[in-house]
């Protein structure tokens, strides 16, 4: 192909890799900037370079331990967090051809988070690994649910939805009256139904993060059927992609990455809604961009959320997920009354 057609397909594809380029390197800073900041400032503060020195081994004992054990674990615990809500929202938006929809919005972490405090009240304790396959595992059932209520020959948009809304409603208050049987129902309430990174550390970051990178790789190798998906379900069959099974197979990637982030920080809500949008702004709607934008976008934004929720009352904290709630509810009015 070659001519005036083919010399602005190539000057809009170079176009688009260069805002793709750019946007993920101005996240990457404020990443960058965000992470020092977390290991920085606390309870007990510390400079820039004694910071970046206890990242090392040597040095200062007592800098080594409350950075190296604690904040800079938690930190990468966030990064894993938002990544999946952000990917997972992503998913969502597209197989349901929904701009508001999201894992807290459609259920799929109410499921998830009914299996993880299931396990919590009924087996305090319980290892993290096993409790991240538990909220995976919820996290794909609910999906799976979502999905059946929504099937009638073929999947409706505004049924999957609907259906995701009744259960986010139903899974939610079975979980609040879980907790409030528990003994433990102020310190484990707080924290799971609020969102947190309580007492995360190298334990959560090193469950987490070989089942969290596989799923974004894999909506990654995904996003050209997503593409075509978007397009519509006739528009996809002729380009050769099977509608109904793409779904089938990202809702449930959906359901388990955010299954995964829920049994690490609880119902962080609106990070799946906001980090794809943000990214499309930038970077547009093909998805072999707006994955791993929209990945950097959500461990931006929570990474972001966890440390303001560590310093407006310290040397206690808030829970994380009002952070999120504080930017997310605004942005979605702001969506339906102008984008959707």
């Amino acid at each position: 192909m070659s001519g005036p057609g083919a010399h602005r397909a190539r000057s809009w594809r170079a176009a688009r890799l260069r805002r793709f380029a750019l946007y993920t390197a101005v996240v990457a800073g404020l990443l960058f900037l965000v992470g020092l900041a977390s290991i920085m400032w606390g309870a007990v503060q510390f400079a820039p370079e004694q910071a970046l020195r206890a990242l090392w081994p040597g040095g200062d004992t007592f800098a080594r331990t409350v950075i190296w054990e604690i904040r800079f674990p938690r930190f990468l615990v966030g990064m894993i967090v938002g990544a999946s809500l952000a990917v997972s929202g992503t998913l969502l938006q597209v197989v349901t051809r929904n701009p508001l929809a999201d894992p807290t919005i459609l259920g799929i972490s109410a499921a998830a988070g009914l299996a993880t405090s299931l396990v919590l009240v009924i087996v305090p304790g319980t290892a993290i690994a096993l409790l991240i396959g538990v909220g995976a595992a919820g996290g794909i059932g609910g999906a799976i649910i979502i999905l059946f209520l929504a099937w009638q020959g073929v999947v409706s948009s505004i049924r999957l939805t609907l259906a995701g809304v009744a259960l986010a409603a139903f899974f939610g208050a079975m979980i609040v009256a879980l907790i409030s049987s528990s003994r433990t129902f102020v310190q484990l309430g707080l924290g799971f139904l609020a969102g947190g990174l309580y007492g995360s550390g190298w334990e959560e970051a090193t469950a987490a993060a070989p089942l969290m990178i596989p799923a974004v790789l894999l909506a990654f190798v995904l996003s050209g059927r997503l593409n075509a998906l978007a397009l519509g379900d006739d528009m996809a069959a002729g380009l050769g992609v099977m509608a109904d099974r793409t779904r089938f197979f990202a809702l449930s990637l959906a359901g388990g990455i955010a299954g995964l982030a829920v049994a690490l920080a609880g119902l962080v809500s609106f990070v799946g809604l906001v980090s794809p949008h943000l990214a499309r702004f930038t970077v547009g709607d093909d998805h072999r961009y707006l994955v791993p934008a929209s990945a950097l976008t959500g461990a931006l934004l929570v990474t972001s959320a966890d440390l303001i929720a560590r310093l407006v009352i310290r040397p206690s904290e808030l829970p994380m997920g009002i952070f999120t709630a504080a930017v997310g509810a605004p942005f979605l009015l702001y969506l339906l009354r102008f984008r959707a």
